[in-house]
């Protein structure tokens, strides 16, 4: 996918500037001389590899709080008695009623 799109702006650039209102010396100059194309594919490749970073920060961060939140749940469950060990609110074993023994 991220090959069609560099491809695809390449192609746009490329396009544009061919059919620009110039002269050929003046395309060719603008294609190859300094600026040209392969400054453009430098920004191109600068600017997908700052958006992956992004992106894996930002999943790294994801990962980081759904960890937490699911330790905090799971810490609150034991604690409240979720029917798989510990106390229940009423101090006995989780999943009894209260009186109940087990």
């Amino acid at each position: 996918m991220k090959g069609g799109f560099v491809f695809g702006a390449i192609a746009g650039v490329v396009a544009g500037l061919l059919l620009a209102p110039k002269s050929g010396r003046e395309t060719r100059e603008q294609l190859f001389g300094e600026g040209g194309i392969g400054k453009q594919v430098d920004r191109v490749r600068g600017a997908i590899g700052a958006g992956k970073d992004s992106a894996a920060d930002q999943n790294e961060a994801l990962r980081r709080k759904i960890e937490e939140t699911r330790a905090r749940l799971r810490s609150q469950m034991d604690a409240e008695g979720n029917g798989t060990g510990g106390e229940d609110a009423y101090g006995g074993p989780a999943g009894t009623a209260p009186g109940e023994a087990s």
